[in-house]
């Protein structure tokens, strides 16, 4: 079976000294997995890289076996950088915004209109936004505009979704609402890689734990989770 996410060899940092050198990685269809590790460690750069958002160095970065440099391959991710990307002032609704996140080749008339609202419509439920879809999306507060873009990923219904921290944005009383809906589409063959410093929200869910130190990363297993995520 193809990866998912396939990474070797790579090399990547932003000045002389690289943050990664000689990774390696391989994410399943299917796969539900929580990266975490200290700050400052490379989990948001390994994640950059992925989407294309930094050029690796050197090595090989694959995205359901095509290379990440490609917009197509690219596009089959959906991606919600973690909180303090910058405030939204666009004077469209939330609703829309969620709607940017469907994937462009699904037909707008239809059968295919109606079946971008579910997605939008499913998205907003799984963050807690169902009652503001037809806010403005400048009027929200900070965190509700991140709960924005991650319903946002979400509605693309993509292949891979890596969400960076994404339960900064999210109250707890939400949370497991959205931990049940990331574990139901990775039930359905996508791939979730989860950046986390919080195993509590994931513990019960995942089926793979990457620890990232120093550039590296090493699986862990269930037993050491809570040890290994709460050094972070």
């Amino acid at each position: 079976m193809t990866p998912a996410i396939e990474v070797r060899g790579l090399r990547a940092g932003y000045g002389p000294v690289p943050v990664l050198d000689g990774l390696d990685l391989a994410i399943a269809p299917g796969q539900f997995v929580v990266l975490t590790g200290p700050n400052g460690s490379g989990k948001s750069t390994l994640i950059k890289v992925i989407v294309g958002l930094i050029p690796p160095e050197r090595g090989t970065v694959l995205v359901l076996g095509r290379s990440a440099a490609i917009p197509e391959a690219r596009r089959r991710i959906g991606y919600a950088p973690q909180q303090g990307a910058g405030r939204m002032v666009l004077p469209v609704s939330v609703a829309e915004v969620v709607e940017a996140g469907v994937t462009p080749s699904r037909s707008l008339i239809g059968g295919g209109r109606k079946a971008n609202r579910d997605l939008v419509a499913a998205a907003l439920d799984s963050v807690g936004l169902t009652d503001l879809a037809d806010e403005c999306v400048f009027e929200l507060s900070g965190g509700q505009q991140q709960r924005a873009v991650i319903a946002r990923a979400l509605a693309g219904d993509k292949p891979v979704l890596i969400l960076d921290e994404p339960t900064n944005a999210i109250d707890r009383s939400f949370r497991p609402r959205m931990v049940a809906d990331l574990r139901r589409r990775a039930d359905d063959g996508t791939a979730v890689v989860v950046v986390s410093h919080d195993p509590d929200d994931f513990h019960d869910v995942t089926d793979r734990i990457l620890f990232m130190e120093d550039g590296r990363l090493r699986d862990v297993s269930h037993e050491d989770f809570h040890s290994e995520g709460r050094s972070a």
